[in-house]
């Protein structure tokens, strides 16, 4: 297993990625992610409930930056927590821990290259685990649908108190939708006033068709102040987090 720190010259890796841990994370911000885990601590409780994907509609609404703050906070809780980048085919957990491409990942372990304990790459810094994809595949979906991969998910999930499943939006690929069989639900991110609502129904429409229980939506990038709209969505619960201004820079 490899362990690391992250510099913190650079913890923040782009605009629309702000790990909430530090002195200089506006407190809104990480009590978001404390909120999210309070809900997700509840179903967890009361439904046994640890491994879930975490995607969207559409790119850009805020999913991996979801998955590895929630998992940061849950860590914070003494919980273990082990974060998988599932995108196989536009992998993001490395870009934004700043971890380079060396990493065995997803890939190695599926075609028998690498062990989960040789791939798994630990967070002193955040209490996280971190798994990344690897080298990109020629063949996405079949690796995810094949059984290995279903073994790998029920070994982490035995191993570790949440395992979250950083996938690709459903809108692009069926990848979420193949992943979401193996996980006890999905959460869906949706960005405020970004992806069409028709988008976002379809996406919550081809997860339920393949049996995907939505435990809840991450509403990002809303805020409250200037909010004068009652919400489009109606799901399980929802969780709001202010996006990163110019103020925060």
């Amino acid at each position: 297993m490899a362990k690391t720190k992250r510099d913190k010259a650079k913890r923040r890796s782009s605009a629309d990625f702000m790990i909430a841990s530090g002195n200089d994370v506006p407190f809104n911000y990480v009590e978001s992610f404390k909120s999210l885990r309070t809900n997700l601590n509840f179903i967890a409780a009361t439904e046994k409930l640890n491994t879930f994907i975490l995607t969207s509609a559409i790119p850009g609404e805020g999913k991996s930056n979801t998955a590895i703050n929630l998992a940061i906070t849950l860590a914070e809780d003494s919980k273990s927590v082990v974060v998988v980048d599932c995108d196989l085919r536009k992998p993001s957990l490395n870009r934004y821990l700043k971890l380079g491409r060396n990493f065995k990942g997803v890939t190695d372990i599926l075609t028998g290259n690498a062990t989960v304990e040789d791939a798994l790459i630990q967070f002193e810094d955040l209490g996280i685990h971190v798994l990344t994809a690897g080298a990109v595949p020629p063949n996405p979906s079949e690796m995810l649908s094949a059984e290995p991969m279903q073994k790998l998910v029920k070994d982490l999930k035995a191993a570790f108190d949440y395992v979250i499943l950083d996938t690709p939006p459903v809108s692009v690929v069926t990848d979420a939708a193949i992943l979401g069989r193996y996980a006890d639900g999905a959460l869906l991110c949706v960005r405020s006033d970004f992806a069409p609502k028709e988008t976002v129904q379809l996406a919550k429409e081809r997860l339920t068709a393949v049996g995907v229980r939505i435990l809840g939506v991450v509403l990002t990038g809303f805020d409250a102040k200037n909010d004068h709209k009652s919400s489009a969505y109606s799901y399980t619960y929802e969780y709001e987090y202010k996006s990163k201004n110019k103020s925060d820079k």
